[in-house]
């Protein structure tokens, strides 16, 4: 019984949580979240619950309890099974029309495409063969926010919370899922963490392999650089850093490089299949070494630069940095370097399904609490789909829909023949 399979899936998360009156709750949240409401807001999900309780008891639970969302996700860390894949980092906006909700304030978001008042949530997903398993979600606080004494207890934010940069937080979100025992093949990303040097060089340091975007306006040497260490003087301060030589290639843009590029260097390559047919463009590999911080001396090793250009098209459109050894293939990199759509379909489905934009509160406690009990939802969706017996797996979508018409008979049912016909409905579920 798919309910059955819920209450044992929600069990395992019961030492999360030091009372009974907790972990009541917080079952009767993952119904409201997988409930037929279409604003999931608290006060609508709890009039779709059957054993609702008290409202301001549930809204207690997820806006001033004490419970620990980083306890829940340890716990969830352990739920995917598959333990190994590529792992995305990503951040969403949630659009916001107020500016008391905790984090918000005019900033840039992938989700409007521009700037926007908005929170923004940074995330790691696992992607696998048939599976994408969030990791972490952390809320992304401006430093507005953290420097605003008011602001930080209106919000309740933690005393031990400061302010950290998007990428900060996700090498904190990637030394998680690494202690947890995930084998990452693989980190990709967008622009957004590609082009930090920081970034970048903390993903080598971890021993991980990247495959990430960059813009069109970072520099690089197209041809190895020649450094000249420092010379001392004997008077003053010993000189550290290295210079580069006179004659040494200087830094060039990536867009530059790839409008000089032969046209038979080119090579057309499919990553995947698409609603529209199979999607495809126009690839170059070659190495470069990064310059960023070139001025200061820092030297760094070659890597990939992947240029990307649509077909029939001149001008290279989109570019990616890669620490994959020398001998990859062409296809390989591109795989790894369009992998990042999945974490897109992820949001949209943690969104659209679950209601993951739909939060009202505005403390920093509630915000997290609410999203890892929508990440929570989501992996027990992802493990059921995982159970089915079809030959093709069914979306996450569908699955939601069948769990919701379960929990929404179950809210009506109220004579002797309809509750028969819930609990044959939930013995016999429909194979997809």
């Amino acid at each position: 019984m798919l309910l059955e399979r819920l209450a044992k899936f929600l069990d395992g998360f019961a030492g999360c949580f030091s009372r009974r009156a907790q972990k009541d709750a917080a079952r009767r949240y993952v119904k409201g979240l997988l409930s037929d409401a279409k604003r999931k807001n608290m006060e609508a999900m709890w009039g779709r619950i059957t054993d609702a309780g008290d409202y301001q008891a549930l809204q207690h639970f997820i806006t001033h309890s004490t419970w620990s969302s980083d306890r829940v996700w340890e716990s969830l860390r352990e739920k995917p099974l598959d333990r190994e894949g590529v792992l995305i980092v990503d951040d969403t906006g949630i659009p916001k029309s107020g500016r008391h909700s905790v984090g918000v304030q005019r900033q840039y978001s992938g989700t409007l495409g521009k700037v926007g008042n908005c929170q923004v949530v940074v995330s790691t997903v696992l992607r696998t063969k048939h599976s994408t398993w969030p990791l972490a979600m952390t809320l992304y606080l401006p430093q507005a926010w953290t420097e605003d004494e008011g602001r930080r207890d209106g919000a309740a934010i933690p005393a031990e919370v400061e302010f950290r940069k998007k990428w900060q937080i996700a090498l904190e979100q990637i030394d998680r899922a690494q202690a947890a025992g995930f084998k990452i093949h693989c980190v990709a990303t967008d622009a957004g963490y590609g082009d930090c040097g920081e970034f970048r060089d903390g993903l080598a340091e971890r021993g991980l392999r990247y495959a990430v975007g960059v813009q069109s306006a970072v520099k690089v040497f197209d041809k190895p650089p020649r450094f000249l260490e420092p010379k001392q003087s004997g008077k003053g301060r010993p000189r550290t850093r290295a210079t580069l030589a006179k004659n040494s290639p200087k830094p060039k843009t990536v867009r530059a490089i790839a409008k000089k590029l032969p046209a038979d260097a080119w090579e057309k390559v499919t990553w995947r299949k698409g609603s529209k047919g199979n999607l495809e463009a126009e690839f170059v590999a070659l190495h470069v070494t990064p310059s960023h911080r070139w001025h200061q001396g820092e030297q760094h090793p070659e890597c990939w630069l992947l240029c990307e250009r649509p077909l029939g098209s001149n001008e290279a459109n989109k570019f990616y940095f890669s620490n994959l050894p020398a001998n990859t293939p062409l296809k390989r990199l591109v795989d790894l370097a369009h992998t990042r759509w999945a974490v897109e379909q992820n949001y949209e489905q943690l969104k659209d399904e679950l209601a993951l934009d739909h939060f009202e509160g505005r403390s920093y406690p509630g915000f997290h609490h609410h999203l890892v009990l929508t990440a929570l939802t989501f992996t027990f969706l992802a493990l059921e789909r995982r159970r089915s017996r079809a030959q093709q797996l069914p979306t996450l979508n569908e699955l939601r829909r069948v769990v919701t018409e379960i929990v929404t008979i179950q809210l009506f049912a109220a004579g002797e023949r309809t509750s028969r016909m819930v609990l044959d409905f939930i013995r016999d579920p429909p194979d997809f």
